[in-house]
């Protein structure tokens, strides 16, 4: 029997150059001329470097079918040290339908990475661009394992002024599963995506059967729509079990200055707003998502900052948790929550918790810190800081009858109204305007363990009136919102991998704060960076030595050292010079005391040697110490205040 070896495909870098051609092999002296073309070869391992240092890729870049693996990944990419590689079509009208400067069709594991997408805006009669949807990217049909990170999207314009024109769209980025395969493990990653003009659609958008997703790290801003939605119930997919973002995870983005205010969808013209009552673009939106969350983000000047819901009559968005997110001075309001309407779905078995949220609502418009609407059941607002400082400050707000929440399902939060002002909760249509009248309202517990105050709330800026997106709404030492979230009786238990906003774990000093924040002392913090155990325990005691290096944690924390790696050379290591010995130390944790310390046994009494500390300034000490000439020992000795 005859065997016929076929030989194995290398995987290999490509080239793509605007000095290039396509006629040319792709190499490094010979690169192509556009990236269709090193899109139509590449295979899986493949690596397409693409030339950033001169011109433009005037070309709108589709790619149906083509697959890596998971293991190797076809790769696009400007070419190191290059500057970023511009996909443009400036001057160039989007044809009829649906298109995108990057098309992604069918595809698995495809890598786009440190690439800028920009200048692609209808043009033509009203009519023209109500059919001209233009996208920055977009990712449709099924595909696994798609990665979209480190690109910047700009300058995609819906550029239609018919007011009321719900048919005008377009996308920053589109992620469309219409297809009976999801779009699996997508990965959107450090992106910034900005000044979009979307008509009635998104800036990010997750639409239909799209799962085990993660939208983490990117920066949406200055868009006249939603900054990022994941989307349920609009058939995009037509099987409808499918058609629903979900399984998701939504971190550490920074989303700010979305307002539709001036979009001519809400009645504005790009340079003039209609009212304040048109401003309706969150920021972060669950628009009939289910099982994702929503953690870490930096969400400020939205119109809203978060919301949860479904805008489609008997369609319920379900457990989706909002959990240590910072989110301050929106325009209309805070969190918002279920249907707009009664004849809207609603939302179900969601988490609301150890939120920031500061002076939102800054327009006065009406919508608190946290609007509950129609039809939210099973869910539960806890732990969450709400600063609200206008003269008349509201806070949660049920504006309506329907829904039902169980007893305690709102509790441990704490509310900051401006001292000598007026505030208000409305529960089930029923305005409070204090705070006892508002935990014994209806037959509902609510807030029997939290607490109303209009002194200091012990943020580090505590001026909570600035707006300032730099402003450090973290907690301070003296703060009363440290370990109140939860007593002996009910204690708090974190989600596996659950962090605070700043990445610190949830619990310290057995207790968790209130807010998107947990105080640490400057060593719980190195404790629970590098052992997740800020209050100590095994291997994390100040005396323990788990790299076993022969310095201790205290010490390792003292000097900046790793303690899960040995290093020798953080030791201090003295010198002699003539009868003078030098023993010289970091100060890396200034909290903490230091002294050298004499000794003539290894077991005898230790001494203090007399302080003459110098420095140069740049983070070493040292002790110049005269040699009494006999044998001595010196050691560093380091203790906590």
């Amino acid at each position: 029997m005859a065997v016929l070896a076929l030989p194995s495909v290398q995987a290999v870098d490509r080239h793509v150059s605007t000095s290039g051609l396509d006629t040319n092999p792709g190499t490094f002296a010979q690169p192509w001329r556009t990236i269709q073309k090193a899109a139509s070869v590449a295979v899986a391992g493949d690596t397409v470097f693409i030339r950033g240092n001169g011109g433009v890729y005037a070309e709108r870049v589709s790619i149906s079918g083509r697959d890596g693996t998971l293991a190797s990944p076809i790769v696009f990419t400007t070419y190191t040290g290059d500057p970023m590689a511009v996909i443009d079509q400036s001057g160039v009208t989007p044809p009829e339908g649906l298109s995108a400067l990057l098309t992604l069709q069918n595809c698995d594991y495809i890598t786009f990475k440190n690439l800028e997408f920009r200048n692609f805006k209808t043009s033509g009669t009203a009519v023209q661009q109500r059919a001209q949807t233009p996208a920055g990217i977009l990712v449709a049909g099924d595909g696994n394992g798609i990665t979209i990170t480190g690109c910047k999207v700009h300058d995609i314009w819906q550029s239609s002024t018919t007011l009321n024109n719900y048919e005008a769209n377009g996308f920053g980025i589109l992620v469309f599963g219409d297809s009976a395969t999801a779009i699996n493990g997508l990965l959107l990653d450090g992106n910034e995506v900005y000044n979009l003009r979307t008509g009635a659609s998104e800036s990010v958008v997750l639409n239909g059967n799209v799962t085990g997703f993660k939208v983490t790290r990117n920066t949406v801003h200055d868009c006249n729509n939603i900054g990022i939605d994941f989307i349920g119930f609009e058939g995009t997919n037509s099987n409808s079990t499918l058609d629903q973002a979900r399984d998701g995870l939504c971190s550490e983005n920074v989303i700010f200055n979305i307002d539709s205010k001036f979009n001519p969808v809400y009645g504005g013209n790009f340079t003039t707003g209609g009212a304040d009552s048109t401003r309706s673009a969150p920021g972060l939106y669950v628009d009939g998502g289910r099982d994702i969350v929503i953690e870490r983000n930096h969400v400020h000047a939205c119109n809203f900052s978060v919301s949860i819901g479904s805008e489609h009559q008997n369609k319920v968005v379900t457990r989706v948790t909002v959990r240590n997110n910072l989110l301050h001075h929106c325009h209309v309001g805070g969190i918002v929550m279920g249907g707009s309407e009664a004849t809207n779905g609603g939302a179900s078995d969601c988490v609301i918790t150890n939120n920031t949220l500061v002076d939102n609502d800054t327009t006065g418009t009406g919508g608190g810190q946290i609007a509950i609407q129609n039809h939210v059941t099973g869910t539960r607002i806890q732990r969450n800081l709400m600063v609200a400082t206008a003269e008349f400050a509201q806070l949660v707000l049920k504006a309506n009858t329907t829904g039902s929440f169980a007893s305690g399902a709102i509790d441990w939060n704490y509310y900051k109204v401006r001292s000598g002002g007026s505030y208000e909760f409305i529960w089930n249509n029923s305005a409070q305007a204090n705070f006892a009248g508002w935990k014994s309202v209806s037959v509902t517990s609510k807030d029997s363990h939290s607490t109303l105050i209009t002194g200091n709330v012990g943020l580090v800026n505590e001026s909570v009136s600035n707006a300032s997106p730099a402003s450090d709404f973290s907690l301070t030492a003296t703060s009363p919102l440290r370990d109140i979230g939860d007593s002996a009786a009910q204690p708090f238990t974190p989600a596996p991998g659950e962090k605070d906003f700043s990445g610190q774990g949830r619990i310290a000093n057995g207790r968790i704060d209130i807010g998107a924040d947990e105080f640490m002392s400057p060593w719980q913090g190195w404790l629970d960076q590098w052992f997740a155990l800020p209050d100590g325990g095994a291997g994390a005691e100040p005396l323990d030595d788990p790299d076993h290096d022969g310095l201790g944690n205290l010490l390792e924390y003292s000097q900046g050292g790793n303690p899960t790696r040995s290093d020798s050379s953080r030791w201090p290591k003295s010198s002699i010079n003539g009868t003078v010995l030098r023993f010289p130390y970091l100060k890396a944790a200034t909290e903490l005391t230091y002294s050298v310390e004499r000794s003539t046994t290894l077991s005898g009494r230790w001494t203090p040697v007399t302080p003459n500390e110098q420095t140069d300034g740049l983070g070493t000490f040292w002790q110049d110490i005269p040699r009494s000439g006999s044998m001595e020992f010196f050691r560093l000795r380091v203790a906590q205040p």
